[in-house]
């Protein structure tokens, strides 16, 4: 079941990443005193980018997973039966991914266009929630294995 709720549970820390990161941009943008609505609607629109491409990737993913895993079912299968399934089912997942993939990255890029072209966003607030997806689940990957190894 948790696996299920899994994009679910790390969109939100990710949402909460680039919460963190806003504020920090926004306290840049008043101490240099160039912080105007353009810098809100800008992190608005890149944070509002990042979390729903990753929720997107994340449960894409899962759902090609969980389409070969229904694929594969119950039925008993020799070693060569379970290596051409695997086979089969290993492009279908990373085409699903591949897809997903382009689609995510044409999305981030049409919206730097759009903050670029129209004049309610601040191109650099807009890019830097972008920018900041690997940072933050990077972070995440080091408090879990943190916890891992504070656990074991």
């Amino acid at each position: 079941m948790k696996d299920k709720n899994l994009p679910l549970y790390e969109s939100a820390f990710l949402l909460f990443g680039e919460l963190i990161v806003s504020v920090i941009v926004v306290a840049v943008y008043l101490l240099i005193d160039k912080f105007s609505y353009k810098v809100v609607t800008g992190l608005a629109l890149g944070c509002a980018v990042t979390v729903l491409n990753f929720f997107f990737m994340a449960f894409s993913t899962l759902r090609a997973f969980d389409k070969a895993v229904e694929a594969r079912g119950d039925k008993e299968m020799t070693d060569e039966e379970a290596e051409s399934f695997a086979a089969e089912q290993k492009v279908s997942v990373n085409n699903a991914v591949k897809l997903s993939f382009v689609v995510r990255t044409l999305t981030m890029l049409a919206t730097l266009v759009a903050a670029f072209l129209l004049e309610w966003f601040d191109v650099v607030a807009t890019l830097i929630p972008l920018l900041m997806l690997r940072p933050i689940i990077t972070v995440k990957a080091l408090i879990t294995e943190r916890k891992e190894r504070k656990n074991s």
